[in-house]
């Protein structure tokens, strides 16, 4: 099943911030619990967060909603409405444009989020086409495994089998014991790797024939490229924000954490459409290429997204990761500072480059203090399965994917490494 992006965002009215938040605090308290937006009862929601983006006095205050789900928008869309359409109503009205008849109506509900919603210039998905359901089926499965292994060393039940008894046996236990969650087929991650190698060479053929084109282009785009740079090194760019003290608080409470960054874009066409063009690219190799759990060569992100607001003003950038921040920040560093200076290089108050990508993001410490600045508070965060890690997953996913099937001896050796 295909993972998708929603983003809603919306202006809030004046003099309503701090209502706004105090009821986003009360959802915060009890994720699982709280009447409003009960997150457990949804069935294919993996991540959603609020965040309010108030500490530029440039823009007025606003409001961002983002999901990662299985599915169909409009699907999602109506389970929320069904799930929490009271916590919805809660929240919303403290916007801009809420109209009051979506206090009775679920339909204008519908359509003002709708509405607002801001299309994705750029979407990952860590756990390609795992559903919810496959994901915490693949965990328990492979929890009721490990306790039954557990229980069989008093005994030592087992010391004595090979490899393959010992896969039979399990997948015996399994058989009789069925994970609370019901198995679902999924596209094996063989599969995904095929796929993501003949899309790789696909875009690579793509670009030797278009190679004289890109040249072309290239060297009338390289010179003006580097004018900026220059002049936007030489001069200051706007007063810096301060770093948001809540931060700290959210951190490192659960196996994953939660990254909002906000920046503005650097003005001027050029800029805009250098970073358009750029996010294309990462979106088409998100979706295409990196599909076997690891972005540019970082195997910790589950969902990241890129979002245009504010008339192409702003860059928004959502992550869900494993890990804590300064290990995320430095797997950017080491495993894909290319591309994310590619990124951010085209906006304000980010370290020089050079080329477009090099330098910025390699300035290490320059980097973790523009990315600290950046950062926003969610006052909402929830997460299906936050103490679980994308390799978690993956190998939950592999292990469920083999006792499905009839491996060979390699690959059963493989599969009891993982247990």
């Amino acid at each position: 099943m295909t993972q998708n992006a929603w983003s809603v965002v919306t202006r809030i009215k004046a003099g309503e911030v701090d209502a706004l938040e105090a009821v986003l605090a009360q959802i915060s308290a009890a994720l699982l619990t709280n009447p409003l937006v009960p997150f457990a009862q949804f069935a294919g929601l993996h991540f959603a967060c609020w965040v309010v983006l108030k500490r530029d006095p440039n823009f007025p205050p606003c409001l961002v909603l983002e999901t990662s789900f299985d599915g169909d928008l409009n699907a999602h869309v109506a389970e929320w409405l069904h799930c929490a359409g009271g916590g919805l109503r809660e929240v919303y009205r403290h916007c801009e444009g809420y109209p009051a008849e979506a206090d009775h109506d679920a339909a204008r509900l519908r359509r003002y989020l709708l509405a607002h919603r801001v299309p994705e210039a750029a979407f990952y998905v860590g756990c390609a086409e795992r559903s919810l359901g496959v994901i915490l089926n693949a965990l328990a499965t492979r929890q009721d495994i490990e306790g039954f292994l557990d229980a069989q060393q008093p005994t030592r039940a087992l010391q004595d089998l090979d490899a393959r008894e010992v896969y039979d046996r399990i997948k015996q236990f399994v058989q009789d014991n069925p994970a609370s969650i019901p198995y679902t087929p999924f596209p094996s991650y063989s599969g995904l790797a095929l796929r993501s190698r003949l899309n790789l060479a696909l875009w690579i053929g793509g670009a030797l024939l278009l190679s004289p084109l890109l040249l072309l282009f290239l060297l009338g785009y390289v010179p003006f490229l580097r004018r900026h740079e220059k002049q936007e090194a030489a001069s200051p760019g706007p007063p810096r924000l301060g770093i948001d003290p809540r931060l700290f608080g959210k951190e490192d409470v659960w196996v994953q954490n939660h990254l909002t960054t906000l920046t503005n874009v650097k003005p001027g066409a050029f800029r805009l459409r250098t970073l358009k063009g750029v996010l294309w690219i990462i979106n088409l190799l998100a979706r295409t290429v990196f599909i076997t759990g690891s972005l540019g060569g970082i195997p910790t992100i589950h969902f990241a997204r890129w979002l245009l607001i504010d008339d192409d003003r702003r860059l928004l950038f959502f992550s869900n990761y494993d890990g804590s921040w300064a290990s995320y920040l430095g797997d950017f560093v080491d495993k894909a500072n290319y591309g994310l200076t590619s990124v951010w290089s085209n906006t304000d108050n980010f370290p020089p480059t050079r080329f477009l990508f090099f330098g910025g993001a390699q300035h290490i410490e320059e980097f973790k203090a523009w990315s600290r600045r950046s950062n926003e508070f969610a006052a909402v965060w929830y997460s299906a399965y936050p103490d679980a890690s994308v390799r978690n997953i993956t190998d939950a996913a592999q292990i469920s994917e083999t006792l499905y099937g009839d491996p060979d001896d390699r690959a059963l050796a493989a599969w009891l490494k993982k247990l």
